[in-house]
């Protein structure tokens, strides 16, 4: 059949699951992998198949390859705080960093079509706005590091061994789904966490500094469907809002 299977690790948590959900609407069969670090079974998306583990699990990525034909990895899968990341630097790197190299070593060994790698705005650091593909990568964390060396990792894959990749770097990502309850990243979860708990709005300095804040439904879409684009082989893309908004707005 013409029907495609995909992978998506992290699949429980925020982005991936609404990728799962639009995978499944393409007719893709989708296999979930997720440890539930940062994610939440209730976001798994009923008709997917799922399987409760780590990309670290090398054994564990290696039999879901050799029982499935996969055509396409999502990768989604992350330890994402990137504040946190300085104090926990091996954890950091062995999940964010090892766990994608074991699933590009399954991606080339298994023929995989496509590679969709999920990386982060935090690979520029803080460098001038707005921030363009163009610029020379500064990461300023661990999170950030690891990010930036897994999309070497896959320019390098491909020029070594011919697998295809398409890399997304979204920004302050918000949605139904989001876990408000980390009070590591996204403002968005963090006020209405607070909100919900009748606590006041952390703002830091006078609040005018803005950002862009983008919908979960600007994003998903995109990633999911990325794999059908011949244009986007090989190529990397900042995906989110171009609008901006202080802080206090969104307060």
């Amino acid at each position: 059949s013409d029907r495609k299977i995909a992978v998506v690790t992290g699949g429980a948590g925020f982005i991936g699951s609404h990728v799962a959900r639009h995978l499944r609407s393409m007719d893709h069969q989708v296999i979930i992998l997720d440890d539930l670090s940062g994610g939440f079974i209730e976001n798994v998306p009923k008709d997917c198949i799922y399987i409760e583990g780590s990309i670290t699990n090398v054994a564990l990525i290696q039999s879901i390859f050799e029982k499935y034909s996969i055509d396409y990895i999502y990768h989604l899968a992350a330890y994402a705080a990137e504040g946190l990341s300085h104090f926990i630097r091996k954890f950091n790197y062995e999940n964010n960093l090892i766990g994608s190299i074991n699933l590009i070593n399954a991606a080339i060994n298994h023929n995989v079509k496509r590679f969709i790698f999920t990386s982060s705005i935090a690979v520029y650091g803080t460098q001038e706005l707005p921030l363009r593909e163009s610029q020379r990568p500064q990461p300023e964390d661990p999170y950030g590091i690891a990010k930036y060396a897994v999309e070497m990792d896959l320019e390098n894959a491909h020029k070594m061994f011919g697998l295809e990749y398409t890399i997304f770097r979204p920004h302050n990502v918000y949605g139904p789904g989001q876990n408000i309850g980390d009070k590591y990243r996204n403002v968005v979860g963090i006020f209405m966490n607070q909100l919900l708990k009748d606590e006041p709005l952390t703002i830091f300095g006078d609040g005018n500094q803005t950002r862009a804040f983008t919908y979960i439904d600007d994003v998903a879409p995109y990633i999911a469907a990325s794999y059908a684009f011949a244009k986007a082989k090989n190529q990397l893309f900042n995906i989110g809002s171009a609008a901006e908004n202080t802080v206090n707005d969104l307060a």
